[in-house]
């Protein structure tokens, strides 16, 4: 009766060992597309004189402080159109919505997650879209990893202002190793120069100024950084990056609250002609 006992012990421990194993495992999400965001609220502004956007790595909603509280990520949110999120923690291990569904709860305005990796069985984390204008398409694009532990994507998405289409990429570029966060960022600045003007790349680049990458961008024909045409000698050194074609930055910066271990990345753009 022990032995069977012992026996039934091991193979319930060996049970949830597997379990455990399978479910942590990351499952990359493959390629997706839409033509409308969640929870269609809104969209009031459908003619904008300016634009203005921001990208925000939202740390899960983990602030300096290491509490998580995404009333404070809100807040960095409000005055903006449309803004591309980083690091979005998805609807699990007691959430009950996915990051981007609460923040446009909070903020009343559409979303959109893009899943880049499944654990436990569900959308994990990724990148999210929060949108107060009318978005009629957007796309998930997978990019590709070989050599790093997560995986990334690019959000393809436009709207209109002045009666132009805007085309928008959100990225999260992986940092884990130069090889992937290189071939990534290639991939990442070869769409946005193919994307008709006027558009925007925005996101989490993990790549600072002096980056070879980062500098082809910047000394390519047509390509602004708001942030540098507003800021000048005084921007700073960021990982976090706006950049445009087609457009003509009225005012741009950064919001540094404490509600992430990034920076709230803003610019408020003009068609350029």
């Amino acid at each position: 009766m022990r032995t069977r006992k012992h026996a039934w012990i091991f193979v319930a421990v060996l049970a949830c060992a597997v379990t455990a194993g399978v479910g942590s495992r990351r499952v990359p999400c493959g390629p997706d597309s839409g033509t409308t965001l969640e929870s269609a609220v809104v969209s009031s502004i459908t003619t904008p004189a300016t634009l203005k956007i921001a990208t925000f790595n939202i740390h899960g909603g983990r602030g300096a402080d290491d509490l998580r509280d995404l009333d404070r990520t809100a807040d960095c949110l409000r005055a903006f159109d449309l803004v591309g999120l980083n690091e979005v923690h998805g609807a699990c291990l007691g959430r009950n919505e996915n990051q981007a569904a609460q923040l446009g709860g909070m903020l009343e305005c559409d979303w959109l997650f893009a899943p880049t990796e499944q654990r436990w069985w569900h959308y994990h984390f990724g990148n999210g879209l929060l949108s107060r204008l009318p978005v009629d398409h957007w796309q998930r694009i997978p990019l590709r990893r070989e050599h790093g532990k997560s995986f990334r994507n690019l959000i393809l998405t436009q709207v209109e202002l002045q009666g132009r289409i805007v085309r928008v990429l959100v990225t999260h570029i992986d940092r884990s190793g130069d090889r992937e966060r290189a071939e990534q960022l290639r991939t990442a600045g070869q769409l946005f120069l193919s994307l008709a003007e006027p558009a925007v790349l925005m996101g989490d680049m993990n790549s600072p100024p002096a980056d070879p990458h980062i500098q082809h961008l910047l000394n390519t024909t047509g390509v602004r950084d708001p942030v540098a045409d507003a800021l000048g000698d005084e921007a700073p050194p960021r990982i976090d990056w706006i950049f445009t074609r087609g457009l003509r930055t009225v005012d741009a910066g950064l919001i540094d609250t404490g509600a992430s271990d990034h920076p709230c990345v803003w610019a408020e753009l003009v068609l350029a002609n």
